[in-house]
């Protein structure tokens, strides 16, 4: 019995050690991703949008192409690459969840994709999945 209590304890503290390993691994992957997108920006999308996740509060400085931003449980961080909004949806801990590419429909419309975190029950390459799920932003 304190055998398996002693491998329950040592398989516990490995799996915590690969998720914190793996959050900053996320972490370093997103700003890789979003420094990627190397366009000026040709729009800017602060203010407030309705959206699949709630209200997002988006804020771009005119003429920088980095944004920042929140909803509800997420703090938002993300660049405009030309008319195309990359933006990365991370918890209070700085993990990523998701990663979100939404292109211009004109002044009050986003419309794109979201995609879950490769993670290790996740399985994919890069920092976010290859299969999107629709999501579209309407300006308030």
């Amino acid at each position: 019995m304190k055998k398996f209590l002693r491998v329950l304890l040592v398989a516990g503290f490995v799996l915590v050690s690969v998720t914190v390993s793996s959050a900053d691994k996320a972490d370093t992957r997103g700003k890789d991703w979003l420094d990627a997108q190397k366009e000026p920006a040709a729009i800017n999308v602060s203010g407030n949008w309705d959206s699949d996740f709630g209200l997002i509060h988006l804020d771009q400085t005119a003429g920088d192409r980095n944004v920042s931003g929140s909803e509800g449980k997420y703090q938002l961080k993300g660049v405009v690459s030309g008319k195309t909004l990359y933006l990365l949806f991370a918890t209070g801990h700085g993990s990523v969840d998701y990663c979100a590419v939404l292109d211009s429909g004109g002044d009050t419309t986003m419309i794109g994709h979201y995609y879950y975190q490769v993670t290790r029950l996740r399985f994919g390459h890069g920092l976010c999945q290859e299969k999107g799920y629709a999501m579209n932003l309407r300006k308030r």
